[in-house]
């Protein structure tokens, strides 16, 4: 009932201009919005008339003045016109039921309004597009051509069908086998784009996490200072890393705690690391390497970890000329030396090697 409502509630601007339910399709009109005899507000109107709307169906959309005032106005008139409020996705839905979008689609509508880095948003539009539905899709004609073939030929064996070899079948269904593990292997990139990661900063106090959190941030987010056990508890921020959206969380020093505060942020930075998708393990090469690494530390894996190595820029200890753990990313957070390498470092630790969405392609 979009055109009922309309009617209901827009003005047009001329005094001969037509009513919104019996102008033309995708076209747009001047007038306004009134509530009885009250004028909410100058509008411009867009009419859409099934099939071709977002939805399939007779839609109205009203552009009104920015400000949330005219905007609850506006809202309030249309609702006391017949209209009623959206449930979540409906309109998604109406558009899937409606046979405008598959549900690949409908799913991309969902990630593109939630992106949270430009990547986020260039693979939603991709998908939005039908790439994905059309990479399905390709693969399934290709089977049912394999199985229409097989079919024909043990039906109609007295038909002049020319039978594939054993081996050319086999190929074409190696070819889609390969084609599905390859797209397999890009969801977990698809699941960082989409929800994320997060990254914990751990290691002895006065180490360099919170400076490091804050360039890697872009903006001064943690107190840095000297004083050893300046984070007493955990601190979260997002960052944009190769497009990807990480959480990074800052973690109190581990050392044994001096009183009850102390040990209760010792005690989250240990829940921190355990429940990181990617555990950054920052250590101060102008001091002598840990004889021991923290408790907390030994139940990661080693491929969900990173040891990193901050104050570069000052005489290296000579104990870590001997130490097996020397780790080889090297940064400075008072110069920026190694930040680019280690913000690379994070993505490709963090996509642990999978293939890009870009690649899956039959």
């Amino acid at each position: 009932a979009a055109f009922a409502v309309a009617d209901a509630c827009f003005r047009p601007g001329g005094t001969n201009s037509p009513k919104p339910s019996e102008v033309p399709s995708h076209t747009v009109h001047y007038g306004h919005v009134r509530h009885g005899d009250t004028v909410v507000d100058e509008v411009l109107l867009s009419v859409f008339r099934r099939p071709r709307s977002f939805t399939g169906e007779d839609t109205v959309e009203i552009g009104c003045h920015g400000g949330s005032l005219v905007t609850r106005q506006v809202l309030h008139a249309v609702l006391c016109a017949g209209a009623r409020h959206a449930e979540p996705g409906e309109f998604t839905r109406r558009a899937f039921l409606n046979g405008r979008l598959d549900l690949t689609q409908a799913e991309a509508v969902a990630d593109l309004i939630h992106a949270r880095t430009e990547l986020a948003a260039t693979a939603a539009n991709a998908q939005l597009a039908g790439h994905l539905a059309r990479q399905i899709d390709r693969l399934r004609d290709d089977l049912m051509g394999v199985l229409t073939h097989v079919e024909a030929h043990l039906d109609f064996p007295d038909e002049d069908i020319r039978p594939e070899t054993n081996r050319q079948l086999l190929d074409r269904l190696d070819h889609a086998e390969a084609f599905c593990a390859r797209l397999l292997r890009t969801a977990h990139e698809g699941r960082l784009l989409r929800s994320g990661a997060r990254a914990a900063l751990v290691g002895l106090p006065n180490a360099g996490k919170s400076s490091l959190l804050n360039l890697l941030l872009g903006h001064d987010r943690a107190i840095v200072s000297p004083v050893a056990g300046t984070t007493r508890d955990t601190i979260e921020e997002a960052a944009d890393i190769g497009g990807y959206p990480v959480v990074f969380v800052d973690t109190a020093g581990l050392r044994h705690a001096n009183d009850a505060i102390e040990a209760e942020g010792i005690r989250r930075s240990g829940e921190a690391a355990r429940l990181a998708d990617l555990l950054i393990e920052v250590v101060d090469l102008s001091a002598p390497p840990p004889t021991t690494l923290p408790f907390e530390l030994d139940s990661i894996p080693p491929n969900r970890r990173l040891k990193v190595g901050n104050k570069c820029d000052l005489p290296r200890d000579p104990g870590w000329d001997k130490d097996a753990e020397t780790p080889r990313l090297r940064i400075s957070c008072q110069t920026g030396e190694g930040i680019p390498e280690l913000r690379e470092a994070v993505r490709q630790q963090l996509l642990s090697g999978d293939e890009s969405v870009e690649s899956a392609d039959i």
